[in-house]
């Protein structure tokens, strides 16, 4: 008898079947052995333990208190055994994967919860690592390796990135109540030299694209205060210390109950689009795949009830 020594796992599943039989011969059909190799094998794994696991009593087969033991020990972790082994046959290197993900603190808080909701259906155990980070942070991050994949706005210019579009949102003015604007329901940019705006801090893509914006459209707009925080924006504009720029769906909850009142940039409205980037040419794992997935799938559902929204808030 040696303490150190792990049991034998054929072994084990020969006194497993054994017990479920309580016949020798019966359990070497099952197994595909003979009689005289059960009892081999049941005699190895009492000298193993030191001690009688069975009895015979009559063509009966009774447990000792030590085969009852190691029975309950067994059963499970023979159960257990052949789960992880079905789960990693089926799963592939996948099963134990981590996932870095780059994203930025907007889609951090309002999306990302929901996107690991619906992955953790998918039953792979993959642990995630998230870096809350902005666009051009994220880009640097892929490029050097340190994250898998980003959910970022469509880079610009950027060849090394593969990109997947998912949704798309609107960036739009945020006023209060009874600023003018809001009282004529359009932005008066003709006016915009008059107004304290807020804009996202001028490192990020949403600022580039607003920027040239106005360039085109030859519109007179200064930033007296740029932040990265949506929350100290939305705040000041309650305050109506100025007004906002900055995506629709960031600022859903108070045009919803009318604290705030969310406006197009004008006919022409300013669309951006969503989705996952990786390095080009990488090869995706499953578990990637499947994170997609999940972006692309809850961007449709949400590209669809917004525009539903839209037209029952158009008809209304």
């Amino acid at each position: 008898m040696n303490p150190n020594k792990p049991f034998d796992i054929k072994q084990l599943q020969t006194f497993d079947k054994l017990c479920s039989t309580n016949s020798f011969t019966t359990t070497a059909r099952h197994l595909h052995v003979t009689q005289s190799a059960v009892s081999h094998s049941i005699r190895n794994l009492e000298e193993e333990v030191g001690c009688k696991l069975l009895n015979k009593k009559g063509k009966k087969i009774l447990l000792t208190p030590a085969g009852e033991r190691l029975l309950g020990f067994a059963r499970p972790f023979l159960a257990e055994m052949l789960k992880v082994k079905e789960e990693i046959i089926e799963g592939g290197p996948s099963i134990f994967e981590s996932l870095r993900i780059g994203a930025s603190d907007q889609i951090c808080r309002f999306l990302l919860p929901d996107i690991l909701a619906e992955f953790s259906q998918s039953k792979t155990n993959t642990k995630f690592e998230v870096r809350g980070l902005d666009n051009f942070d994220c880009l640097n991050l892929l490029n050097a390796g340190e994250i898998d994949l980003a959910l970022t706005l469509e880079p610009i210019q950027r060849n090394e990135f593969s990109f997947v579009p998912c949704f798309s949102d609107e960036v739009v003015v945020v006023v209060y109540p009874n600023h003018l604007w809001a009282m004529n329901r359009r932005v008066a940019w003709e006016n915009a030299d008059q107004e304290k705006f807020i804009f996202p801090n001028r490192r990020g893509y949403t600022f580039r694209k607003v920027e040239k914006f106005f360039k085109e459209n030859h519109y007179n707009v200064r930033s007296d205060i740029e932040l990265n925080s949506v929350e100290t924006m939305k705040e000041l504009v309650g305050r109506e210390m100025g007004v906002a720029i900055m995506s629709d769906w960031a600022v859903k909850d108070e045009t919803s109950s009318g604290r705030l009142i969310a406006l197009p940039f004008g006919p022409k409205r300013l669309i951006r689009t969503w989705g996952v980037s990786f390095l080009h040419g990488k090869k995706i794992s499953l578990s990637e795949k499947k994170f997609i997935e999940c972006v692309e799938s809850l961007g449709c559902r949400w590209t669809v009830n917004k525009e539903l929204t839209s037209k029952l808030s158009v008809l209304s």
